[in-house]
């Protein structure tokens, strides 16, 4: 019975590792991706602001989540109480270290966290950007004739 409960910590250890570099992989490629809104909207790219409201609200409630996430984070980055088998010994600390290491789901929280800030400063830049245009494109205008 007790090998059982090893073999189930062993396995979701591994699950958990997995889906920890799962995490990782989708946080550098939405931090990429993060960083070339932020360098087109400091060039001039633009998004109407009804749009960009709703963009900003879908990434603060992202940010919600993930503040949510915080005391589960403190709990992964703490090596699980597997006993004191030699396997356990060895995968409790492997799990911990998943959770903490520089491709762990910590820090993939953290730079989601940190890119989604970045998200929301480039939606608010790529509207005042469409504002601008707006304002230039009406003053180019010709006026209508005066009745």
């Amino acid at each position: 019975m007790a090998g059982e409960g090893l073999m189930d910590g062993v396995a979701q250890a591994v699950q958990d590792a997995a889906r920890a570099a799962e995490i990782a992989v989708q946080s550098a490629q939405i931090q990429a991706s993060a960083q070339k809104l932020a360098t087109n909207a400091g060039t001039g790219f633009h998004i109407e602001p009804e749009a960009a409201a709703t963009l900003i609200k879908s990434c603060m409630t992202s940010l919600d989540e993930l503040n949510g996430l915080r005391a589960h984070v403190m709990t992964v980055s703490q090596a699980p109480k597997l006993g004191q088998t030699p396997g356990a010994n060895v995968v409790a600390p492997f799990t911990q270290q998943v959770a903490t290491d520089p491709q762990g789901i910590s820090q993939a929280i953290t730079n989601l966290t940190q890119t989604l800030q970045d998200m929301i400063k480039a939606y608010h830049q790529a509207s005042t950007n469409y504002a601008e245009t707006e304002a230039i494109i009406q003053s180019s205008l010709p006026k209508p004739p005066s009745p």
